[in-house]
């Protein structure tokens, strides 16, 4: 008879040398198939266009999710990449975020509809406020200015 099985199970507390007997669930994503339909079949989407220098930009790509099976061939067949992940669009100044616009779930297209071609084109749909992730970006933004700060300090001083 295992001792420790036998002691631990009249005290009631469970074996903490006993491996786990329940499977561990894999993260849940919040982009459903239905949303990433939608994205490929481009219904109910906003298109999104960035050339190299926009007032606005997208960044970030939370929750990616690489499709496979159908809907990666679907998104092929439609002129899209086959990844969707979650991004938050901004009001820029060259470069630099300083305003969210909103959180979409996106889909990049392959080919941009653009005459120059030169464009970065997307497929959005609006997700609920991921204030998490804005403030990911504002704390990177922060951290760039403080360092950039820093580096001009030191150099001036030296």
């Amino acid at each position: 008879m295992n001792t420790c099985r036998y002691l631990y199970g009249i005290i009631g507390v469970p074996n903490p040398y006993e491996s786990p007997t329940t499977q561990v669930e894999p993260p849940v994503t919040p982009i459903s198939d239905g949303i990433v339909r939608q994205l490929i079949d481009g219904v109910d989407t906003e298109t999104l266009v960035f050339d190299d220098v926009s007032d606005c930009q997208i960044y970030g790509s939370q929750h990616k999710r690489r499709l496979s099976g159908g809907l990666a061939a679907a998104a092929e067949s439609a002129g899209c990449v086959p990844t969707v992940y979650q991004s938050v669009l901004w009001f820029c100044l060259v470069f630099v975020p300083v305003w969210p616009l909103g959180t979409y779930f996106i889909i990049p297209c392959a080919e941009c509809d653009d005459p120059d071609r030169d464009a970065d084109q997307y497929r959005g749909v609006r997700a609920n406020w991921d204030t998490s992730q804005v403030v990911v970006h504002y704390s990177v933004l922060v951290a760039h200015v403080v360092a950039i700060g820093t580096l001009v300090v030191w150099c001036g001083w030296a």
